[in-house]
């Protein structure tokens, strides 16, 4: 069983019951909106702070807001009227994000154990029909998130894929930038200087003839790699 499903499964069930247990306490019901405000506080605070930090460290704090936006919304869902509350659609979306951010076993853990959060508080009543579309409106909209979810990862991978081949793309004009400039042009110019020297000693007219040919041919491939290296590096310049 992988470890980040087994952390990111205890990080959820725990929070729920932290809210289950909050709600509880008779002493502790009458702040419920004052914490609400505070993780909204600390979750617009820790979103603040990440302005300035690097990528790989925003992804690593997943777990940290996916751990107060659970906590925000089933405090303000159970205080302001549990399943018939007009904040129950954030459930939803609360799903929605962890079928994208978290494994797909996540997401159905999420939802058993947001219904078992609403079937055991003191409100809840499964004859009323109110009450029970709402549960079962949790259930139905959990393929549809882990779809969802499934799509996003499938865009993220390919999108990873057209980074790499693009990197790979850029090294592979870099190298032929530097076979061009080092290589071939300089070979070039040294077969050209050698030509230019022998032709005019040469006393044979057959074969100097075939030697002006060579050097007409190698200078046309000098130009030739000239202008290719030019194309490149206009091209890697709008790139």
């Amino acid at each position: 069983m992988p470890t980040r499903f087994v952390l990111h499964t205890i990080f959820l069930v725990f929070t729920t019951l932290g809210v289950y247990f909050w709600l509880s306490l008779p002493s502790l019901t009458p702040y419920t909106l004052q914490l609400v405000a505070i993780l909204v506080l600390l979750y617009l605070g820790s979103h603040a702070l990440k302005t300035k930090k690097p990528q790989w460290f925003h992804r690593s704090t997943i777990t940290l807001d996916i751990t107060i936006l659970t906590s925000m919304i089933l405090l303000l869902v159970a205080e302001t009227g549990a399943l018939t509350s007009p904040f129950f659609f954030l459930c939803y979306f609360l799903i929605f994000a962890v079928a994208m951010l978290y494994e797909i076993e996540a997401t159905l853990v999420l939802t058993g154990v947001f219904i078992l959060f609403f079937l055991f508080l003191p409100g809840t009543n499964l004859g009323d029909l109110a009450h029970l579309s709402e549960l079962l409106a949790l259930v139905m909209i959990t393929p549809l998130a882990i779809l969802t979810g499934h799509q996003y990862e499938t865009t993220l991978i390919e999108r990873e894929r057209s980074r790499m081949l693009n990197r790979h793309l850029q090294q592979d004009e870099s190298d032929v930038l530097l076979f061009l400039s080092l290589n071939l042009k300089r070979t070039l110019l040294s077969a050209l200087d050698s030509l230019s020297v022998s032709i005019p000693q040469t006393k044979t007219r057959d074969l100097r003839t075939n030697l002006e040919t060579l050097y007409s041919d190698l200078k046309n491939l000098y130009r030739s790699a000239d202008e290719l290296q030019n194309t490149i590096d206009r091209e890697t310049d709008n790139s």
